[in-house]
């Protein structure tokens, strides 16, 4: 994968590729740009940039994890790493009722999706679900609050080479290690494993192979 620093407004060589993340298509004159600075990444399906921003900017249909921070009897207050706190509706959950619904603490963890963001009003989330019809209280909804492990920060860009389909370190971790893991497109990461040495030997791996090449990896 090649690949290479540009800044916003840079012309970015597609080579038959589809333009992803950070590159936008000029429709008039076909050429490809970079709306964000970061590390163009080329491949022969998709070229990207990966942005080295820390702080994180909310796009509807995003994928969060974030810490509870405040609640009332409506909404709960949420920590996503973002400029200000976004706000969970406390009905916004599969099947919920005002008389069977989650009932979160603040510091505990959930994982959700963004249902609008906008930059002059609160980012608003959702735990709906709606590629199923189970109710949030089976367990089986891909969003809700996540129970035990441990949650830790990283990089956007991080966050996005631990999401793709093809992440070497975590399906190399996989042939060791029984593992859960949940990453937001907020750089906040969910990890549980079944000891406490486990977890912190997954979690050091994860930490280091940021920026290595899977030979490096393949060795650490």
């Amino acid at each position: 994968m090649a690949s290479a620093l540009c800044l916003p407004g840079d012309e970015v060589p597609l080579g038959g590729a589809v333009p992803g993340l950070g590159v936008a298509l000029d429709g008039d004159s076909g050429r490809a740009f970079a709306t964000a600075a970061g590390v163009l990444r080329s491949s022969e399906e998709e070229v990207r940039i990966e942005n080295l921003r820390k702080r994180y900017i909310p796009q509807k249909g995003d994928c969060v994890v974030g810490i509870v921070m405040a609640r009332n009897s409506e909404f709960y207050k949420v920590d996503i790493r973002s400029p200000s706190p976004a706000f969970l509706p406390s009905l916004a959950w599969n099947g919920a009722t005002k008389k069977n619904r989650p009932q979160l603490e603040i510091g505990m963890l959930v994982y959700a999706r963004v249902e609008a963001a906008h930059p002059d009003l609160d980012t608003e989330l959702t735990c709906v679900d709606p590629e199923t019809k189970k109710s949030w209280n089976t367990g089986e909804v891909l969003y809700g609050e996540l129970k035990g492990g441990l949650s830790f920060e990283v990089a956007l860009s991080a966050a996005q080479r631990l999401l793709s389909v093809d992440s070497f370190i975590l399906d190399r971790l996989g042939k060791d290690f029984a593992y859960e893991l949940c990453v937001g497109q907020n750089g906040r990461v969910w990890l549980l494993a079944p000891t406490a040495r486990e977890t912190v030997l997954l979690l050091q791996a994860i930490r280091r192979s940021f920026g290595m090449t899977n030979v490096q990896i393949e060795a650490m």
